[in-house]
């Protein structure tokens, strides 16, 4: 009889919780947007949910946003699955989204549910409120320019390894080559990142290094995968052994057992820094904040490092792929670019942030690749209180709580 009353009670509470977030109050919500002259569509439950896996498949993920854009204009709501959505590229309301109101607004529930499965919820990326300032406090040191001034000449050592196996490659066939740039550069940037992160003999390790980017390589498609399944918000749901949560949780297991490898040993002093300076494990293991924050658990240096290793690495190889593709379809900047480190680099012996800084050109180039190729393309913030922003053209718009404002910034730089 219990076990029955049990069974009854989770799927009232599962049912009411599907009823009250997935039906009334995205209606609620989207009528109230409505209601203000706001333009947009409204499906019950699946929302754009197929025109963004439409999208997906398609292998232009962005293509359904941008044709909602130019359809609706600046500002205008939807859902995403159940999720009611003001989705903004107007830099006005993104300015009150992202600063002005900043304090109404925390990062989106799906986008934290989906990425906590494979980092945790202790770091910089996922935490909220006071917690996610007391890690900003921590961080704070971490990334004094000094510290990262002492990793250049590791990530230079590290390319030049890097471009001497392809010309040795080359040399040896006597012909070109054909390369997977996507795997390419993401192996050469995970390399970097782990190196400054760790700096430790275990990563320099072939089969310790393949194994986290085989780890890495799963764990993101799986990811991939569950952004388009609006049942992974489901607090318990998320926690079942489906819709790849299994590879998920091998992948984070793994990559877990190698990092905890690492700081054991850093701390018995078994290792030590590959960087001039102390590398990020280093300086997160000596951090203390201020004196209102205490230092790092061992769960948060963990959290933190795979955090750093994987959001690091992803967006920076995103950022190198897309000028690398630039480069070749513009050959008047490639040779621009390629005459300015020429003469940069032929006038210094090594690489510095001053040298770095003399590259002028380059950096343009990178910052339009930025603009025009985004490696996060949109970011999504939930009202925690109801605000109101403002658009460009003067227009008030009321944002109930719970509302999620989902930023477009690839459709905002085009």
């Amino acid at each position: 009889m219990w076990s029955t009353l049990l069974i009854a009670g989770v799927v009232f509470f599962i049912l009411y919780r599907l009823i009250r977030f997935w039906i009334f109050y995205p209606w609620y919500i989207q009528r109230d947007l409505r209601n203000q002259g706001i333009p947009g569509k409204y499906i019950p439950i699946v929302g754009d949910l197929f025109g963004y896996r439409r999208a997906y498949l398609a292998d232009d993920p962005l293509s359904y946003a941008k044709e909602m854009a130019a359809k609706y204009g600046d500002y205008y709501y939807s859902s995403f699955g159940p999720l009611p959505c003001l989705n903004v590229s107007d830099p006005s309301l993104i300015e009150d989204v992202l600063k002005t109101n900043a304090r109404a607004y925390h990062r989106a529930t799906l986008g934290r549910e989906i990425l906590s499965a494979l980092l945790g919820y202790e770091n910089i990326l996922l935490a909220e409120g006071e917690n996610h300032a007391r890690h900003q406090r921590l961080a704070a040191p971490v990334f004094q320019q000094q510290n990262i001034n002492s990793m250049i000449p590791l990530m230079a050592e590290r390319i030049s390894s890097f471009l001497n196996k392809w010309t040795a490659a080359i040399d040896d066939k006597k012909q070109p080559i054909t390369y997977d740039i996507h795997e390419e550069i993401t192996n050469l940037s995970l390399d970097i990142v782990t190196g400054c992160v760790f700096g430790t003999e275990l990563i320099n390790d072939q089969h310790v290094h393949e194994i986290i980017f085989q780890c890495v390589t799963i764990a993101m498609k799986e990811l991939e995968k569950r952004m388009f399944n609006m049942i992974v918000i489901l607090p318990i749901v998320n926690q079942l052994p489906i819709l790849g949560k299994p590879r998920i949780d091998q992948a984070k297991e793994e990559i877990r057992h190698i990092v905890q490898q690492i700081i054991d040993q850093r701390k018995k002093g078994l290792t030590k820094s590959a960087c001039k300076g102390p590398d990020l494990l280093d300086l997160m293991l000596t951090s203390r904040g201020d004196e209102k924050t205490q230092k790092y658990t061992d769960e948060e240096v963990s959290d933190e490092a795979i955090t750093f290793v994987l959001a690091g690495h992803e967006t920076t190889s995103t950022l190198m792929i897309w000028t690398l593709y630039n480069l070749v379809n513009n050959p008047d900047v490639y040779r621009q670019c390629q005459a300015e480190v020429d003469l940069v680099l032929n006038n210094n012996d090594e690489i510095t942030v001053s040298t770095v800084s003399l590259l002028t050109y380059t950096e343009a180039v990178l910052k339009e690749t930025l603009r025009y190729h985004q490696p996060v393309p949109v970011l999504v913030r939930t009202a925690t209180e109801d605000n109101t922003l403002v658009a460009r053209d003067g227009k008030h718009i009321h944002i109930k709580k719970g509302t999620s404002v989902v930023i477009n910034l690839h459709v905002l730089h085009r």
